[in-house]
């Protein structure tokens, strides 16, 4: 429907309605339901414009533009719908306008899933870009300790060559003072033969000397008894 046009809706009830009911004395029968007649049209004729005022609500509730209600019988340049054609279109406008304000509402839905997709996608990107500054971080800082990994390395290689040149002229001292060892142990056990040979001789020796001293005594108090002597001589 377009915009720029307004259409002129005649309900089919409005030629009945459009008469005035003027008062008049008790009548007949046929001119009671008459007037009751009329009246029954005029609150069907009020319901149905109060549908249609509802109808133009939501025609410009979305941006269109409402329909007129004539209140005329002059038919020239209008389109006179029956009641059940009235009625089958104002469903179909309501039907209209509720697949509208659905789809409305469907896109404005999805334009808020949108907004929200390009948000994460923004933070995720956020994300990757500070996963990437930290590898990238991590990956210099692994360098660095590789770096400083291979001077340990060369630093601990140079300490256990010189640990090896140490222990090398340790170990030759060792062999050394081992073979000054067993030298000594000889010696003292050389020494030590001699010294035992040496108390031997000297109790040797002493045991000769007690014997001399004893045979010189006994042979001297054999003699002292066998030749006389004066009182001089045995002092």
């Amino acid at each position: 429907m377009a915009e720029g046009t307004q259409i002129y809706l005649l309900p089919v009830s409005t030629s009945s309605s459009s008469k005035e009911v003027k008062s008049s004395p008790p009548a007949s029968p046929k001119s009671q339901d008459a007037s009751q007649l009329s009246q029954r049209l005029l609150i069907e004729k009020q319901q149905e414009e109060a549908e249609w005022e509802i109808i133009n609500t939501l025609l410009m509730t979305h941006g269109l533009k409402p329909l007129c209600l004539v209140k005329r019988t002059d038919l020239k340049d209008l389109i006179v719908f029956d009641k059940q054609s009235s009625q089958r279109m104002r469903q179909n406008l309501k039907v209209l306008m509720e697949e509208t304000a659905r789809q409305q509402k469907m896109i404005q839905e999805l334009i808020d899933c949108n907004q929200q997709l390009k948000n994460e996608l923004q933070l995720e990107q956020k994300r990757a870009d500070c996963q990437e500054q930290r590898a990238n971080d991590l990956e210099e800082l692994m360098e660095g300790v590789k770096s400083k990994v291979g001077e340990l390395e060369d630093k601990s290689l140079h300490r256990v060559c010189q640990q090896q040149s140490k222990i090398k002229g340790l170990q030759k001292e060792q062999r050394a003072l081992q073979m000054k060892c067993q030298h000594y142990k000889k010696k003292r056990a050389e020494q030590q033969e001699m010294i035992t040979s040496l108390q031997k001789e000297m109790c040797r020796l002493r045991k000769e000397e007690e014997d001399r001293v004893v045979t010189q005594n006994r042979v001297f108090s054999y003699l002292c008894r066998r030749v006389p002597h004066s009182v001089l001589d045995r002092q």
